[in-house]
């Protein structure tokens, strides 16, 4: 038979018999009236390589498993019973461990499409924080305090995405009244120009700008501030802190840290009131 007859009878192309020429899976059968001359034994043979690659067997165990070149006349050497099953078993272990994968993948699709149905948008963090960066970067009125908006904000997408904000974090975005929205604005606009001029901040004003963030922190939880002290995730918090501070640019290391450490002192002392 011809090589497009027999890529018929083992449902595959012609192009894929010729890559198994090549790498030794399928011998190459002599002429006949100027062509190949296909017979039984590839028939047989091919179907073999067929049945076992499309279980996902790797064509390298595949002609371990089948043995090495057969044709007309000769036998392949097959590997023996004891070894086909422990490729077949470490095979049926791969495919366990992708179907795994695939159900986790699954779930975070239908996670991201519960999401969207929800809140109209796809965004690594919570609708409400997304929400509060959105509001402030719209009010904000000058480019300068827009750049410590959009840092933070992006700080946020990333901490959210590595699991390193704790879950509590959202609280202080939640149900933010007027007056708090102006606090944070207000905060920002302090940051971008009281702090983030050229020349080097000295300790009192670092003390006074980490003492306005935890007393701006403090007041948008008002009475809450005691539970979510207790319950909030201290390692995820020291997490966040550390990735902030990685992040932050030499300049404002300083500052930074100084705000890291008051607002994880406030959260510590918060437990216990």
């Amino acid at each position: 038979m011809r090589i497009k007859e027999l890529a018929e009878l083992t449902g595959c192309t012609v192009r894929t018999i010729r890559f198994y020429h090549q790498i030794g899976l399928l011998n190459v059968p002599e002429r006949r009236d100027g062509a190949r001359d296909y017979d039984l034994t590839h028939l047989a043979r091919l179907a073999r390589v067929r049945w076992l690659a499309e279980a996902g067997i790797p064509l390298a165990t595949v002609a371990t498993m089948i043995g090495g070149r057969a044709g007309p006349g000769r036998r392949a050497e097959a590997a023996d019973a004891d070894e086909v099953l422990t490729d077949l078993r470490a095979g049926i272990a791969a495919l366990d461990e992708k179907l795994e994968e695939l159900r986790e993948q699954r779930d975070r699709m239908a996670r991201l499409a519960a999401v969207v149905e929800h809140d109209g948008r796809l965004s690594l963090v919570p609708p409400a924080v997304a929400r509060f960066y959105e509001d402030m970067e719209a009010r904000a009125g000058d480019e300068k305090a827009r750049r410590v908006i959009r840092r933070e904000r992006d700080f946020m997408e990333l901490a959210y995405y590595r699991g390193d904000i704790p879950a509590e974090s959202t609280v202080l975005y939640e149900g933010l009244t007027e007056a708090g929205l102006a606090r944070s604005l207000e905060s920002f606009r302090t940051i971008a120009h009281r702090y983030e001029g050229d020349e080097p901040l000295g300790d009192r004003e670092i003390e006074r700008a980490a003492a306005e963030v935890v007393e701006r922190v403090t007041r948008q939880l008002g009475a809450d501030f005691p539970r979510v002290a207790r319950t909030l995730d201290l390692d995820v918090a020291r997490r966040a802190a550390d990735l902030y501070l990685r992040l932050s640019a030499p300049r404002h290391r300083r500052l930074d840290r100084a705000i890291a450490d008051a607002l994880l002192t406030a959260f510590e002392k918060g437990r216990t009131e």
